[in-house]
């Protein structure tokens, strides 16, 4: 019998956390005094759309087999593209550059896919590094946001991106995706 593996390749995520270490960018920033918010905001979405392409040209060389038959099913099917596909590529990216180990859905439909982050490294390194004023202005959210865009654009969903709920107000991120 065929020995499977259901696990993501811990080369990716390896690799992928090397590479967008969330502190090393946040490190690497090269902001003029006082600080420039949108050259902060494009800096974090192109690091989330760069983060999305690795993601998917590293999971697309190497599936694994949840993968293998998930696409087996949707191609059965013709269901569940949305939002199983991108929600791979984005488990992909936030376990290469977060400190937890799932991510929590809390939506997960034809229609709507919905995540909570309940820990973020990028919001911890911008408050580590410029203080907890320019963290509560949720920058950050910017990465989250171009990784998204990247994700769903190139599956070729026309979703509406929200965030219902920030670090800053409540302590949790809640991201919701709905398709148009």
């Amino acid at each position: 019998m065929e020995k499977y593996n259901f696990d993501l390749d811990e080369k990716i995520i390896k690799e992928l956390s090397e590479e967008f270490n969330p502190q090393s960018i946040v490190n690497d920033l090269k902001l003029p005094n006082p600080i420039d918010f949108k050259a902060m905001t494009v800096s974090f979405e192109n690091y989330g759309k760069d983060l999305a392409r690795k993601s998917i040209i590293r999971g697309e060389k190497n599936p694994d087999r949840t993968y293998e038959v998930m696409k087996q099913a949707i191609a059965k099917t013709g269901e569940m593209t949305f939002p199983l596909v991108p929600q791979r590529y984005i488990e992909i990216a936030y376990l290469s550059t977060q400190p937890f180990k799932r991510l929590w859905v809390i939506s997960n439909n034809p229609k709507v896919f919905s995540y909570r982050l309940k820990e973020c490294n990028t919001y911890q390194a911008i408050r580590q590094k410029y203080g907890e004023e320019v963290a509560n202005k949720m920058i950050c959210k910017s990465a989250c946001f171009g990784m998204l865009d990247e994700i769903f654009l190139h599956f070729g969903f026309d979703v509406e991106l929200s965030l219902e709920t920030s670090m800053a107000e409540t302590g949790s991120c809640q991201f919701r995706i709905e398709k148009k």
